[in-house]
């Protein structure tokens, strides 16, 4: 008998936002965060771009979403 592939679900970027429950630019700081960046999938074929699997946003969200960092307009840049 043959083994079955598992599925695993692709999740798109607005998506993710819903299940983290921030906003779309956090996710590309989760993407670029240098201590634990948030896996992804690019496509270079289809117009979505960035995909997540579901499997790697629920390890992200149970490890702890990390802090960013506030921006304010009257603070010299570093």
């Amino acid at each position: 008998m043959a083994a079955k592939k598992q599925h695993i679900p692709l999740i798109m970027i607005k998506e993710a936002c819903l299940y983290l429950g921030v906003h779309r630019c956090t996710i590309y700081d989760y993407i670029n965060n240098p201590e634990r960046p948030l896996p992804f999938i690019r496509i270079y074929t289809d117009k979505r771009g960035i995909l997540f699997q579901g499997s790697d946003l629920i390890a992200y969200k149970e490890a702890g979403l990390p802090r960013r960092e506030r921006k304010f307009k009257d603070s010299p840049r570093e």
